[in-house]
C-alpha cells in the first residue's frame, strides 16, 4: 500500500535594514535614483566629482581639496568617463566644475560686497544612481556600454555635460552620473537652467526627494528591457519593487548625512505612495496576474512600509475606490470578490480587436498539392490530420491545442513542410532560447525566441534602410509553446501580424506553466479563432500511463495519481531524498546510458540532490577528478565540485562569449581546469567557457519543474514539495517515456487524499474578460438576468467588457448578449469535434435529469390523495417536468442533426450511448431520422425508459 512504503534593492526602515530576495531569478532591477547637488544639500560638482571617480580634486572657488583615491579600496570602480555634448568647448572634468561654480556666483551680492559666495539655494548638477544588472549573463563590457549609451540618450544628446564612472560593490554593481545643471554649448554653460530635463523634485517633512510622477525608473527599466531583448538574454526588470535607496558610499564630511537623510524621505515617499498614489500600486498588483484580491493588495500595502493597520486600511480603500480600479462580479451580477485595472481591461480588449482582425482575413491557405506532398511524408492520425487541415487551412490566425506528449511537434512539422512547398517564408518563434533551438534542430530554418525577432521586425518597419527581411502575406509563422506568452507580447505579436499580413499558427497548451508576466490571453483567443486538439498522447508506452497522462490534462490529478499509486510509483518515506538517491544509484548501476532526471520544488533541494548524484557517479567511475566552481543562478550563488563526466546544465544565455552558452542547455563535461571548461550538449555541439567569466553554471542531474517544459526525458523522479499544484504536477509527470516515481513526505503529508489535495491546488488565473465590471451588473440585476447561468461574454470585439477610454459607453441589450453567447458556442461545436462530442454528452445527460426527476416526482405522487390539495400543485409540477423534458429531448435532437455533420453519425451515437447506453442510444438515432430502423425494434419505443 502507498503509506506503508517509503530584485528588489535593500530597504531601510529606521534603523533596520531589510534585504528582500529577489522574486524572480531572471529579473534586474529598475531602481533609479537622483537628487541635488548644491547649497541645499552642503555638497559641490568638484566634491561629487571627486567621490565618484575616486581620484583627487581641488575646488578652486574655495581652494578646498577632496582625495578620495584611497576611500573604499573594496569598491572597484570597473570604468570611469566625462562625456561632453557636441559642439561644446573641450573642457576638462576640474574645469567644467570650475565654470558650473562660476555659474551660480551671486553676482549681485559680488558687486556690493567684494565677496565671493553662491546664490542661496544654488543648484549645481544633478547625481543620478542606477542599479546596473548584476546577473551572470552580462558582462562588465556590457555594463559598460549600456552606461554609455543611456547617458548619451538622457543626457548629451540633450546638451548637458556629464561625467560618471561604475562603482563595483559587492553584489550591487551601480552607475553614478553627475549631470550639468545647464546646456553646455559653443559659449559655455548655458544663462538658462535646463528646467525641461529636470526631475520633479517635491519636500516632505523638509526632505527633497524625487517625486515618483518624474519616472526615472521607469526610463530606466524600459531602458534596461530594450537592451536585453536587442540582444536576446533571457532578463527582465523586475517593477515591483516599491521602496528604493541611493547608494550611500560617500565620506560623512562630504555627505553632510544628505544622503541618509534623502533615503529616510524616499522610504517616507513609498509610504506616501502607498497612501496617495494609488495608481501606482495598482500597476504594481497587476504586473504579473490580471487579477488580483484584497489579501493581495494587503500584502503589497505593507510591503510598502504601512505597517500601521488604521493606514494600510484607508489606502487600501484609495486603492480599490480610484478610478482605474476595477471591480469584478460574475455573469449572475454577484461579487467575485477580484478585482483589475483599466489598463488590464483595456490591453486585454486591444489584444481581441487584433484577433478579430486577422479572423476576418481572407487567404493563408496552401495549395492542395502542397498538402498532398507533404501529408505523403508523414503518417498522421485523424487528431493529427484535423490540426494539419486547420493550419493549412484558409485562416489567418489558428491555434493548436497539444497536450504533453500528443506529438504537436511531429505534426507542426508536416505543415510546416506544405507552406514551404508551397513557396510561403516559414518562421519558427518561441517564447525561450531552449524551445527555439529545438524547433531549429526540428527543421525550421528561421527560429528564434519570440521577443528578438519581434525586435528585428518592429526596427525594420520603421526603418526603410534596414536589413532584416520583413513579414508579408506570404509569411507563416509558428509560435511553439505560444500559452507562455505574456499579455504584452501576445499584443506585440498580433499587432506585427496585423501590420504584416503574415498568417499565425499558436501552438500550446494552457494547462501547463504559464508565463511570469500577466498572461491568460491563449485561451481567449483559441476559444475565438480555428483550432483543434491534438489529445491522444503518444510519449509514455504503456496504455495506463498515456491514460494518466491524458488525466492530468484534463484537470483529473486524484485520477492520474491514483494509477501511479495503484502501479507502485509514488514511494512515501521519512526521508524521502534519501529514497530516491538509493533508486537512482540502483538504477546507475544497472543501466547507467538511461536519459534520466530529477525534479525537485526548490533550489536548496535541487543543488543537494545534485551533489549527491555526482558523488554517486564518482563512486561508479563514471566521473573522474573534481575541482569547486563559484557558480551562480540569478541571484544565488553557492559553490558545487564538478569533474569529468558529469551532467551540467546552463542557468544564464551568453551569447557573446559563446553561441551554444544558452539558458536550459544540458551537456557532459569532457575536459575541465581552473581557467577551462569543455562541454559536450546533448545536441552533440561543443562548447567552452571560463568558469572565472561565466558563472552561470551546475550540475545538471535535478532541477525544478520549469526546466521540464517541452522537454522528454526516459526516467523521471520527482521529489513532491510545497511548490507543487496543477500545472508542475501536469508537467512534471508528463515528462518521461519510460518510467515516473514519484517521492513523498510522509511526515508532511498524511495520506494520499491530502497528497491529491495539494497536486490539485489551481493557480489559474485567467483574463477579465469572463467577469462584468460594475456598470454591466447592475445592468445584469436590473433586467433580470437569469441567475443560473454562467458569466457572460461576447465573442470578438462584442465581449461583454470596458468599452475604450475614449468610446462612448454603451448599452448592452441582455437578449443580445445571449443571442451572440450561443451563436459563438455554436460556431465552437462546428469548428472543434471535441466541443461538439462535450455538448451532446452534456445535452444528453440534461435529459437524462429531467426524465430522472419526472420519473421520481410521479413516484411520489402515487402515495398523495387525489382530492388533497398538495396533489394539486404536485400535477401542476409534473406538467412543468414534462415541459422541461420535452424541451431537453427536442435540444438534443437538434443538436445531434447538427454535429452528425462534424463528427460523423457514429460518434454522435456513441456520445449519447455513453449516457442512455447503446440500445436506447440506436433507438433515438432512429427516432432523429440518422439511422435507419430494423425490422424487430419498434418504433415508437420510448428510448428513456
Amino acid at each position: 500500500m502507498f503509506w506503508q512504503s517509503q530584485n528588489i534593492a535593500p530597504h531601510f526602515r529606521g534603523d533596520k535594514v531589510k534585504k528582500q530576495k529577489a522574486l524572480n531569478r531572471n529579473m534586474a532591477c529598475c531602481f533609479a535614483g537622483c537628487s541635488i547637488v548644491g547649497m541645499s544639500t552642503g555638497t559641490s560638482g568638484v566634491a561629487v566629482a571627486a567621490y565618484i571617480d575616486r581620484d583627487r580634486y581641488t575646488r578652486d572657488l574655495t581652494g578646498e581639496t577632496f582625495d578620495f583615491r584611497n576611500h573604499k579600496t573594496d569598491e572597484p570602480v570597473l570604468a570611469r568617463g566625462f562625456e561632453l555634448p557636441p559642439g561644446s568647448p573641450g573642457w576638462d572634468k576640474q574645469r567644467l566644475w570650475d565654470e558650473v561654480d562660476k555659474a551660480e556666483i551671486a553676482t549681485k551680492h559680488l558687486a556690493r560686497t567684494g565677496e565671493v559666495r553662491l546664490r542661496a539655494g544654488a543648484q549645481l548638477a544633478k547625481h543620478y544612481v542606477f542599479a546596473l544588472p548584476k546577473d551572470v549573463q552580462i558582462t562588465d563590457a556590457q555594463r559598460i556600454e549600456m552606461a554609455r549609451q543611456h547617458i548619451q540618450e538622457q543626457f548629451t544628446d540633450n546638451g548637458l555635460a556629464c561625467q560618471w564612472a561604475i562603482h563595483m560593490q559587492a553584489g550591487n554593481p551601480h552607475l553614478h552620473v553627475l549631470v550639468t545643471t545647464r546646456r553646455l554649448g559653443r559659449e559655455g554653460l548655458d544663462k538658462h537652467k535646463a528646467t525641461d530635463l529636470n526631475p520633479d523634485f517635491a519636500r516632505k517633512n523638509g526632505k527633497g526627494f524625487v517625486s515618483t510622477q518624474d519616472r526615472i525608473s521607469e526610463k530606466w527599466e524600459a531602458f534596461q528591457n530594450r537592451y536585453f531583448e536587442e540582444r536576446e538574454f533571457e532578463l527582465r526588470v523586475d517593477p515591483r519593487g516599491v521602496v528604493f535607496q541611493l547608494h550611500e558610499g560617500k565620506a560623512r564630511h562630504i555627505e553632510a548625512s544628505w544622503k541618509t537623510a534623502e533615503n529616510e524621505a524616499r522610504l517616507e515617499d513609498a509610504r506616501q505612495t502607498a497612501l496617495v498614489e494609488p495608481k501606482t500600486i495598482l500597476e504594481k498588483l497587476t504586473a504579473r496576474q490580471c487579477l488580483f484580491t484584497e489579501r493581495e493588495l494587503n500584502a503589497v500595502l505593507k510591503k510598502a512600509g504601512v505597517e500601521d493597520m488604521i493606514e494600510r486600511e484607508a489606502a487600501k480603500q484609495r486603492v480599490l475606490s480610484c478610478p482605474e480600479c476595477v471591480k469584478l462580479y460574475d455573469g449572475q451580477g454577484q461579487e467575485t470578490g477580484l478585482y483589475t485595472s483599466t489598463l488590464v481591461r483595456a490591453e486585454e480588449r486591444a489584444i481581441l480587436e487584433l484577433t478579430d482582425r486577422k479572423m476576418r482575413e481572407g487567404g493563408g491557405h496552401v495549395s492542395e498539392r502542397a498538402r498532398q506532398q507533404a501529408l505523403s511524408r508523414k503518417t498522421l492520425d485523424p487528431e493529427q490530420r484535423e490540426a494539419f487541415d486547420v493550419m493549412t487551412a484558409a485562416n489567418r490566425l489558428c491555434v493548436i491545442q497539444g497536450r504533453a506528449g500528443a506529438g504537436k511537434s511531429y505534426t507542426m512539422g508536416a505543415a510546416r513542410d506544405a507552406f514551404e512547398v508551397d513557396g510561403w517564408r516559414v518562421v519558427g518563434l518561441a517564447p525561450t532560447n531552449t524551445v527555439s533551438r529545438d524547433m531549429h534542430t526540428d527543421g525550421f530554418q528561421e527560429a528564434s525566441t519570440v521577443h528578438a525577432e519581434l525586435l528585428r521586425q518592429e526596427k525594420a518597419r520603421t526603418n526603410p534602410r534596414s536589413r532584416v527581411k520583413a513579414w508579408d502575406r506570404k509569411t507563416v509563422v509558428f509560435v511553439d509553446e505560444a500559452a507562455m506568452l505574456d499579455n504584452r507580447t501576445m499584443h506585440r505579436l498580433l499587432q506585427q501580424a496585423d501590420v504584416s499580413g503574415a498568417k499565425v499558427v499558436m501552438i500550446g497548451d494552457d494547462a501547463q506553466l504559464a508565463s511570469i508576466q500577466r498572461g491568460g490571453m491563449y485561451t481567449e483567443i483559441r476559444q475565438k479563432t480555428d483550432s483543434a486538439l491534438i489529445s491522444l498522447v503518444r510519449r509514455q508506452k504503456q496504455d495506463w500511463m498515456r491514460q494518466a497522462s491524458m488525466d492530468l490534462a484534463d484537470g483529473k490529478i486524484k485520477e492520474a495519481m491514483t494509477a501511479y499509486q495503484e502501479h507502485d510509483c509514488i514511494k512515501a518515506a521519512k526521508e524521502p531524498i534519501e529514497v530516491l538517491l538509493q533508486d537512482w544509484k540502483r538504477d546507475v548501476a544497472r543501466n547507467p546510458d538511461v536519459n534520466r532526471f530529477i525534479y525537485a520544488g526548490i533550489n536548496t533541494e535541487v543543488n543537494r540532490i545534485n551533489d549527491a548524484c555526482s558523488k554517486t557517479m564518482r563512486e561508479l567511475g563514471k566521473v573522474r577528478g573534481g575541482i569547486t566552481y563559484a557558480c551562480e543562478k540569478g541571484e544565488k550563488k553557492f559553490q558545487q565540485t564538478i569533474g569529468v563526466g558529469d551532467r551540467i546544465q546552463f542557468n544564464a544565455t551568453a551569447k557573446n562569449i559563446d553561441k551554444n552558452l544558452i539558458n536550459g542547455n544540458f551537456g557532459t563535461v569532457q575536459k575541465q581546469s581552473q581557467k577551462q571548461i569543455e562541454v559536450r550538449l546533448d545536441s552533440g555541439a561543443m562548447v567552452s567557457f571560463n568558469p572565472g567569466e561565466y558563472k552561470g553554471f551546475a550540475l545538471g542531474y535535478a532541477g525544478t519543474v520549469y526546466k521540464g517544459q517541452g522537454k522528454t526525458q526516459t526516467d523521471v523522479y520527482a521529489l513532491h514539495g510545497v511548490t507543487w499544484n496543477n500545472r508542475t504536477t501536469y508537467v512534471g509527470a508528463t515528462r518521461h517515456k519510460g518510467n515516473f516515481t514519484l517521492y513523498v513526505d510522509s511526515e508532511k503529508v498524511k495520506g494520499f487524499e491530502q497528497l491529491a489535495r495539494s497536486m490539485s491546488r489551481s493557480q489559474d488565473r485567467a483574463s477579465t474578460l469572463g467577469y462584468l465590471d460594475e456598470r454591466q451588473a447592475n445592468q445584469v440585476k436590473e433586467r433580470g438576468r437569469d441567475r443560473d447561468g454562467p458569466a457572460l461574454t461576447l465573442p470578438g470585439r462584442s465581449r461583454v467588457e470596458e468599452p475604450s477610454l475614449d468610446a462612448p459607453k454603451l448599452e448592452i441589450d441582455p437578449e443580445r448578449l445571449r443571442a451572440a453567447r450561443e451563436a459563438r458556442d455554436r460556431q465552437e461545436r462546428f469548428a472543434n469535434p471535441e466541443k461538439a462530442r462535450e455538448h451532446i454528452q452534456a445535452k444528453a445527460r440534461e435529459l437524462r435529469e429531467t426524465i430522472t426527476a419526472r420519473d421520481k416526482h410521479k413516484a411520489a405522487m402515487v402515495k398523495m390523495r387525489p382530492e388533497s390539495l398538495d396533489y394539486r400543485a404536485a400535477v401542476k409540477k409534473l406538467v412543468r417536468l414534462e415541459g422541461k423534458e420535452q424541451e431537453a429531448d427536442l435540444v438534443l435532437r437538434k443538436s445531434c442533426k447538427e454535429l452528425a455533420g462534424t463528427l460523423g453519425k457514429q460518434a454522435v451515437k456513441a456520445e449519447i450511448a455513453k449516457v442512455f447506453g447503446l440500445e436506447k442510444a440506436g433507438v433515438f438515432m432512429q427516432q432523429c431520422g440518422l439511422e435507419k430502423a430494423v425490422k424487430h425494434q419498434i418504433k415508437g419505443m420510448d428510448y428513456s425508459r
